[in-house]
């Protein structure tokens, strides 16, 4: 995108701050991982540094399962404009039962957009420390329930709740609905 998509405004606020309102109605605690702190000075939440640079977001959910006062974590990414309250409580029925919740559709997991439980930092810590960064490698290791497109699909627009901005064109496509 050539730009932090956090920060791209849709219906007058940046996707950070529209994220932020989802989050805050859902959980007492919210923290945002940037290795660009200053950028999220005035939103009042506390921003995780990655420890190591250039590892991705497997680094950014081990920062943060680290730094939640909480067991189990939902990650999302910030570029998802339509994120669902109703959508988050419906995968957090599942934890703390499970190490990982994660949507998945015909399109494929949804590893940025699920809840990952403290157990997992063990094996994160270990795949980091090999440079092995893929987060959807680690689930066969992990007790995860992956929810269907159909369970989803019963109560949620996918099209809406899993859209998220990774082109101009994508951005583009937002702005017209």
């Amino acid at each position: 995108m050539k730009k932090n998509k956090a920060f791209l405004e849709l219906e007058g606020k940046p996707l950070v701050e529209r994220s932020l309102t989802i989050l805050r109605a859902v959980f007492t605690e919210v923290l945002i991982s940037s290795n660009t702190p200053e950028l999220y000075a005035g939103y009042e939440v506390p921003v995780i540094l990655d420890e190591i640079l250039e590892r991705g977001p497997l680094e950014g959910i081990y920062q943060g399962l680290k730094s939640a006062t909480y067991d189990e974590v939902f990650v999302v990414a910030c570029d998802i404009p339509f994120l669902s309250v109703d959508l988050i409580r419906f995968l957090s029925s599942w934890i703390p039962a499970y190490d990982v919740v994660v949507p998945q559709l015909q399109s494929g997991l949804h590893p940025l957009h699920a809840f990952y439980h403290r157990r997992c930092l063990p094996l994160i810590k270990s795949n980091l420390e090999a440079g092995r960064l893929k987060i959807i490698d680690l689930y066969p290791n992990w007790s995860v329930r992956y929810v269907g497109e159909t369970e989803l699909q019963a109560f949620f627009d996918l099209n809406k709740v899993f859209c998220n901005v990774n082109t101009p064109e994508d951005w583009s496509a937002i702005l017209k609905e």
